[in-house]
């Protein structure tokens, strides 16, 4: 079983994330392989927890993982921290999501982080439906 199929189905068996809805598995099931393989190493880092790196638009980024899910459309969303790079907006550091089918090269770096050095408010994690979340 991947780890994508995995934690829907922890999700799916009691939601640890108040007031937030579980991912299903027919949320995830028409994704492309590639996209697939991008939210598996996502999930990876989420698990340690880890920085990810990748690139977006015309930046490379370099981001902390905090949320997987998908958007009330389907597509599926990373909530991160990032940490380098620049936005097109012309931002820096700072709470961004980003569309998971649009990062290319997604790679563990191999730095750790402690999620409670973020303020991240869990009840907010906006997205429509979590896969995983810290």
């Amino acid at each position: 079983m991947s780890d994508l199929s995995v934690a829907i189905q922890r999700a799916k068996e009691g939601s640890p994330y108040e007031g937030v809805r579980a991912a299903e598995l027919e949320d995830v099931s028409s994704l492309d392989d590639d996209t697939v393989s991008k939210i598996q190493t996502i999930l990876d880092a989420m698990y340690w927890p880890q920085l990810i790196g990748f690139g977006y638009g015309e930046s490379d980024r370099l981001v902390a993982p905090f949320v997987v899910g998908v958007s009330r459309e389907g597509n599926p969303l990373m909530r991160g921290y990032q940490m380098e790079g620049i936005s097109r907006s012309g931002k820096g550091p700072g709470w961004r999501v980003f569309q998971v089918k649009n990062m290319d090269t997604v790679q563990i770096q191999g730095d750790y982080f402690d999620a409670t050095d973020f303020q991240f408010v869990e009840y907010y994690p906006w997205l429509y439906k979590v896969v995983r979340m810290l």
